[in-house]
């Protein structure tokens, strides 16, 4: 039975708490001398979460205050408070990223609105009735800094609240006395902020707060007026605000209170969205797209390896400098005063040299042409920008050039995981002439004269004031940490048609040096050079293919921290075993073996010493979350490097953990034997949430058992390889073989599927993580051939709408681009050529050749987009892009050429690959256009390998070796050994 709000308005804290924690991590209760409940943890060297709980029955009221003291020791991490209902299954928290407990009590406050609900299958997720109560400690989220350290839970109490059930009425401005104007809010009110338009300012002000109008609290410092002030006040509460100006006379235009209640002034939760507030009344362009309501597109700049201190450039021309760290954005102030940016601006994007990220910028008469690249070693690299400006018109033109400094990230406020987008942070500004520092580190060192300008937030956003400020020399300290400055290089004059480039170099480390002069073109050359290890041949019209190529693979090597492969830069500051394999694969295969073997080395000494393959490591250790397709993602990824670079002695050295994984599988396939287990999930891998699409419950997904197939298969050939005895391991990979198989089978009857299903317990339809079937995990002959085909055949039909516009277009994950090498195997080539051009047209920016994790339909809408680039989609791309040409087919050992080569593409001129890399050497051919035909040269194959041209669609020709006829086996052509050219003749 629930107890009723009253029997818990404070909470008897004696009761008993339990402490759990996840794989690794130790967690102990203690009662706390005073009263309370401490939760004792420590880390070690692995991620993870402590966790202290109790049984705690609540019927919730439709409106409440829920509060909890707690107090303690430690580093920041997270701290959530967890309310879970009787199920287990759903959950509500309060969450409060890099917590930083302190010897005196702080208080998390919550009413309905401040809880949310954090996961489960709840179709109905409003906060009605919970049976338990846990407090956390997790080493996730920005500021977490793990370590071991306690947390104590001093009071908790719930108290009921009168619901709101009418909008709050608009404030009333009472008559000024002398020096203050007192402010009637016509009831207590819940606020979050505060914006002041003055009709006539006084020179300085300050504001307070009361509850009953007799006893007040200061709200806010005094500061000097604008025409336009605000106030971030979160979780603010008063009946009545009293404004003190420094002299008599001053009058309000507008008072706006941005408040969580429902028919207030939109809220402002965080200072991003108070300067989303902000931009809606200033000038167009004063803030970036971002605040102003439209969805923004950016790319990283950065060295190979330095995914922790790289840049990023967005669409419009700014550059963010650091991860997570401001950002600097070009204005043009011209000799009449008007000011050019980038919303007067027409806009494009290029890759300079094939590779660096340009922004270009177009005015009447004027161009601006922003280039970007990054050097130096991984940990300490610097940023470096070029500026041109050219005169595009037919008088001389005198501007002046500043780089706006400002509290902003490149990346957006929508962006919330790892590194929240949006504001970062310039309280203290430093200028002496030649270096200018952020705090006490370096930002900038001045390579030609720069006048600096700088201004706090108080002073307000206008650009035209910050130019007029006086000369910075010194520090400037900003009490709100949103001070900006300006960096003004000296009066221009362009002659028509004259150039003139300015270059900056930025600090991305408080160790980089940032001496000597910037050659971008060096930094060009080299890039160049490595991403054209793999060439690919194709006819007018399809450069995007080759060029993605090319970019996808440095989006990998950039999203990498060290040997840590990684899905991006600033979302997702980890590295899953998920995401690593499939890079593996793809940067072999593009010849970058030594980031392959890096990570494989980096990543296997942090495995659990049960054997259980963590499903992500972050800075603190491995993530113990339990996500059953780790297991055999790892084993394939050792095999993977071995198979590319015959390395035996690197084998030997993983074997001993790669035997312990296998046992480890074994286990986890011991407990779904049992019978609570589905029927038709029996043998398989137990429930994880390894898919994103169960986050909401564990489910028993068949991308976990494909992977796990793939690790028992790779087992099994590491072990031949070393010479071991696998017999073990054999028995085992067999009769999970067969135990799949009978559960693809009994799970689509138990669900009357015509399709495969993405879990054995839910009969959801999920192509893209059916691609595992075909690979990696070379399964198809486990599945019967009419639901792999129908799979996806529903696949193409409905992409293709989508593509043709006759059927609604949804936000999409590009993890899509898996099918593209699904259906290249299937033989369905041309609806693998024409999704491709589909996805082409959802790279944004289109010159950057690139996707965000997830593409949003409506391109300026605002969404969360993951990362972007996002290097697992990239590895998506490139193992499908590269199937086109040539895929391993594990039955017989082929190398399959050409099965994504369709006859728009063979008629359209030469076409062909060099430099790929195959587990048995390099491999190069070229289909060439004759006038008899074809003729397929192999330039370049790897020993002992067979070879089997596919033609996938149209009519077969006639295949001559030497003169002599040959013989198709269905749409495939067996090459000789010895076969170095091949005539391929229209029938006639």
């Amino acid at each position: 039975m629930a107890l009723a709000v009253a029997a818990v308005a404070g909470v008897d804290l004696r009761q008993p708490w339990r402490a759990s924690a996840s794989d690794q991590v130790q967690a102990q209760v203690v009662a706390r001398a005073g009263g309370g409940q401490c939760l004792r943890y420590d880390f070690g060297s692995v991620s993870g979460y402590a966790v202290m709980r109790r049984e705690l029955p609540l019927d919730w009221p439709e409106e409440f205050e829920l509060s909890a003291t707690v107090q303690g020791t430690g580093e920041p991490n997270a701290l959530q408070l967890k309310l879970v209902d009787a199920s287990g299954n759903n959950v509500w928290w309060i969450n409060r990223p890099g917590f930083q407990p302190t010897a005196q009590g702080q208080v998390l406050r919550a009413g309905r609105r401040g809880i949310a609900f954090a996961w489960g299958p709840a179709e109905d997720r409003t906060l009605k009735r919970t049976a338990a109560v846990e407090l956390v400690v997790a080493s996730t989220g920005p500021g977490a800094k793990a370590g071991r350290g306690e947390i104590c839970l001093t009071a908790l109490s719930l108290r009921p609240r009168t619901p709101l059930t009418t909008p709050p009425s608009r404030p009333v401005l009472m008559k000024a006395q002398g020096t203050q104007l007192q402010v009637d809010l016509g009831r207590e009110r819940d606020f979050s902020g505060l914006l002041l338009r003055w009709a006539t300012a006084p020179k300085r002000f300050s504001v307070s707060s009361s509850m009953d109008g007799h006893h007040w609290t200061q709200l806010t410092l005094a500061r000097d007026a604008t025409a336009l002030d605000a106030f971030w006040l979160p979780e603010s509460q008063a009946r009545w605000l009293r404004i003190e100006g420094s002299e008599r006379g001053f009058e309000l235009a507008e008072l706006r209170l941005p408040s969580p209640e429902p028919g207030a002034d939109p809220d402002w939760p965080d200072r991003n969205a108070m300067l989303a507030g902000l931009a809606r009344r200033l000038p167009a362009g004063t803030l970036p797209r971002a605040f102003g309501g439209q969805q923004s597109y950016w790319t990283v700049v950065g060295v190979d390896g330095g995914a922790e201190h790289s840049a990023l450039i967005g669409e419009d021309g700014a550059l963010e400098i650091g991860r997570g760290g401001p950002s600097v954005e070009p204005q043009i102030r011209l000799s009449d005063g008007r000011w050019l940016a980038w919303d007067g601006a027409a806009i494009g994007q290029s890759l300079g040299e094939g590779w660096l990220p340009q922004v270009h910028l177009a005015w009447p008469g004027l161009q601006l042409d922003i280039r970007a690249a990054a050097d130096g070693p991984r940990e300490a690299p610097r940023l470096l920008a070029r500026y041109t400006l050219r005169n595009t018109g037919r008088a001389p033109l005198t501007l002046d050039f500043s780089l706006l400094l400002r509290p902003l990230q490149v990346n957006p406020p929508q962006q919330f995981l790892s590194t929240p987008g949006g504001i970062s942070a310039i309280r203290q500004l430093a200028w002496n002439g030649q270096d200018l520092t952020l705090g006490n580190q370096p930002l900038l060192r001045a390579g030609a004269p720069l006048t600096v300008r700088a201004l706090p937030f108080a002073a307000g956003l206008d650009r035209e004031a910050l130019f007029r400020a006086t000369p910075l020399q010194g520090e400037l300290y900003d009490p709100d940490g949103l001070a900006s400055a300006a960096l003004t290089s000296p009066t221009l004059t362009l002659q028509p048609g004259e150039s003139r480039s300015l270059d900056y170099a930025f600090a991305l480390s408080p160790d980089t040096r940032l001496g000597a002069p910037p050659d971008l073109d060096a930094i060009a050359r080299a890039w160049r050079q490595r991403l054209s290890r793999v060439k690919l041949t194709l006819p007018p019209g399809h450069e995007a293919l080759a060029r993605t190529l090319a970019t996808a693979t440095a989006q990998i090597l950039l999203s990498r921290e060290g040997p840590a492969l990684r899905p991006g830069t600033r979302s997702y500051g980890r590295s899953w075993i998920r995401d690593g394999a499939m890079m593996v694969e793809a940067l072999l295969r593009m010849g970058e073996t030594d980031a392959a073997r890096d990570f494989v080395d980096w990543f296997a000494p942090q495995i659990f010493a049960s054997g259980k393959v963590p499903c992500c490591i972050d800075r603190f250790g491995a993530d113990p979350v339990a996500e059953n397709d780790a297991h055999g993602q790892f084993i394939f990824a050792v095999a993977e490097v071995w198979r590319y670079t015959h390395d035996k002695a690197w084998l030997a050295r993983h074997w001993p953990r790669v035997k312990q994984v296998v046992a480890y599988m074994d286990g986890l396939r011991a407990q779904t034997q049992g019978p609570d287990t589905p029927p038709q999930a029996k043998g398989l891998m137990p429930p994880s949430i390894s898919h994103e699409g169960y986050s909401d419950k564990p489910a028993y997904s068949f991308w976990d058992d494909w992977w796990t197939l793939r690790g028992y298969k790779d087992a099994v050939q590491i072990g031949q390889a070393l010479g071991e005895d696998t017999a073990l391991v054999e028995r085992s990979r067999d009769g999970f073989a067969r135990d799949l198989a009978a559960a693809v089978r009994n799970t689509a009857l138990a669900f009357q599927l015509d399709v495969l299903s993405g879990a054995a317990d839910r009969g959801d339809y999920d192509p893209t993580s059916s691609t595992m079937v075909l690979d990696p995990a070379q399964g198809a002959e486990l599945v019967p051939p009419a639901l792999l085909q129908k799979t996806f055949a529903r696949y193409a039909e409905s992409a293709l709408a989508r593509a043709a516009g006759t059927q609604p277009q949804r936000d999409y994950t590009p993890y899509e681009l898996r099918n593209i090498g699904a259906l290249v195997r299937l033989g369905r080539a041309a609806d693998a050529q024409a999704l491709l051009a589909f996805f082409f047209k959802d790279q944004r920016p289109a010159a950057w050749g690139q996707w965000a994790e997830v593409v949003v339909n409506e391109p300026r809408t605002v969404q969360f987009l993951g990362d972007m680039p996002h290097a697992w989609v990239a590895s998506d791309y490139l193992r499908s892009a590269l199937d086109l040409f040539t895929y391993s087919r594990e039955s017989d050992g082929a190398l399959v050429l050409g099965a994504g080569i369709t006859a728009p593409l063979r008629n359209a001129g030469e076409v062909g690959i060099a430099g790929l890399q195959t587990p048995k050497g390099p491999l190069a051919w070229r289909l060439l256009r004759t006038s008899a035909g074809w003729r397929l040269a192999i330039e370049q194959r790897p020993e002992g390998t067979p070879l089997r041209l596919a033609w996938p669609d149209g009519e077969l020709p006639l295949a001559r070796l030497n003169n002599q006829p040959m013989k198709w086996e269905g749409r495939e052509l067996p090459i000789p050994p010895d076969a170095r050219s091949i005539e391929l003749g229209v029938a006639e």
